[in-house]
This record gives structure tokens, C-alpha cells and sequence, in this order.
């Protein structure tokens, strides 16, 4: 056996870890930052997505979950309010 060796054994105390032989290398632990939370929006009434304005002539009313919507010259849904 080697003189390195024989020393090494000594060393540690009749077994050489394999660390020291190089034989297996400890990976550096990374540290995984964590997520950004999304905030979400708020939710609005629209009916846009809903009910397509192709279909319908400007001046239209929908009753929609329980208000009434009037479609304007600009194709876009309005809601109308009670006085």
C-alpha cells in the first residue's frame, strides 16, 4: 500500500471517506426564489364576451343576470341604470 494512503487511514481511523479520495464531489444546493403571487382582477360586468354585437343593430336591449344592456353606435354593450 502507499505511504499516502497508510496515512490517510490513519487519519481517519482505519477508513478513508470518499470525499477526501475525490472519489464523490458535494453539488452546491441552490436556493429556488419563490413565485410571485398574481394578483387577480377584479371582476366587472361585461357582456362583450358574452353576447356578440355583430348580431345585433345599435339601440338593441338584453336583459343580462338581471340588468338591462343597450348596444351603441360603436358596437359596444352599455349597461343602463334605474333611476
Amino acid at each position: 500500500m502507499k505511504d499516502i494512503y497508510k496515512k490517510l487511514m490513519k487519519q481517519h481511523g482505519g477508513s478513508i471517506p470518499f470525499t477526501v479520495l475525490g472519489g464523490v464531489k458535494q453539488k452546491k444546493k441552490t436556493v429556488r426564489k419563490p413565485k410571485k403571487k398574481r394578483r387577480r382582477r377584479a371582476k366587472t360586468t361585461r357582456i362583450g364576451h358574452i353576447v356578440n354585437s355583430n348580431k345585433y343593430s345599435p339601440g338593441t336591449l338584453i336583459r343580462r343576470k338581471g340588468t338591462l344592456w343597450t348596444l351603441t353606435k360603436s358596437k359596444k354593450w352599455i349597461p343602463i341604470k334605474d333611476s
